[in-house]
């Protein structure tokens, strides 16, 4: 169940949100109680069945910080190191592990949301239906207060930036708007392929109790790693490159202010992991 499909790594990042002091901490270690609660919105639970949300969701975020916050906190300690000469070759390896961990995530819940789909009932699946419907209308409104798809990226790369202590000149941003020309505009295809995924997941749950059911879940929560057809992922594709690419050539070009900014802004995020697997460590 899912709003955008990377649902499960954006604990990957909660505690990026709070950086800046000790509520980064307070907020991360309340993560799994959000993350439940987001699921919960989708139909009309019983206890048990939220209790086994609770369970899921908490289990998770143990696991995420024993096995993932680690890794993650010696990726942020390599990109300490970063500076024109090797930025390339850092934000690629960066990228490279932020897609593992995707996967791993993936694979962390499959199992339990397999054991949660056998106890639905067929009003829960209409209601998760209707709920997904309901994500569906609201991001149709929402569309139509869009920006152009330049104009979109470009802020967002600017507020990325910004978020790791570096402000762009106005050379810079002249660098990002040329850049992004390449960019091919894939929202409306990433929300008619999101929308099939959802209208095959339904599908799927209405026949919970047939004996291959389980193969054709499992088969099916694996396809979003791979969503849409062989031109979308082709698209999709050359839009990573250009990021990597056009986030790469502004760190290989950076001042040695704005590298430094960055780096006082890794150690914030470095310090606030310390916080976090101290206080896991103590309990």
């Amino acid at each position: 169940m899912i709003k955008k499909l990377k649902i499960y790594a954006t604990i990957a990042s909660l505690f990026i949100l709070g950086s800046c002091s000790v509520a980064g901490s307070w907020f991360y270690e309340r993560a799994d109680s959000y993350l439940a609660d987001y699921f919960k919105e989708y139909a009309n639970f019983s206890n048990e069945q939220k209790d086994e949300i609770d369970k899921v969701t908490k289990n998770y975020l143990d696991w995420f910080t024993t096995n993932e916050l680690p890794m993650i906190k010696d990726v942020l300690v390599n990109l300490k190191d970063i500076s024109n000469s090797n930025a390339n070759n850092l934000i690629d390896e960066t990228y490279v592990v932020g897609q593992e961990l995707f996967v791993r995530s993936n694979k962390y819940f499959e199992k339990s949301f397999i054991e949660f789909f056998k106890s639905l009932t067929d009003l829960q699946v209409y209601e998760i239906k209707t709920h997904f419907e309901e994500i569906r209308i609201e991001r149709e409104e929402s569309r139509k207060e869009e920006n152009t798809y330049p104009e979109e990226v470009a802020e967002n790369y600017i507020a990325g930036f910004r978020r790791l202590n570096i402000k762009l000149t106005e050379l810079q941003r002249d660098y990002v708007n040329e850049s992004i020309k390449e960019l091919k505009d894939i929202r409306a295809d990433w929300s008619f392929f999101q929308e099939k995924w959802v209208e095959e997941l339904i599908g799927i749950l209405e026949k919970r109790n047939d004996p291959d059911f389980e193969i054709k879940i499992t088969s099916h929560l694996r396809s979003l790693e791979s969503l849409g057809d062989e031109e979308f992922q082709l698209k999709r594709k050359n839009n990573e490159q250009i990021w990597i690419k056009t986030i790469s050539g502004i760190l290989s070009n950076a001042s040695k202010k704005q590298i430094q900014g960055a780096k006082r802004r890794i150690d914030t995020y470095i310090a606030s992991i310390d916080r976090i697997l101290s206080n896991r460590s103590l309990d």
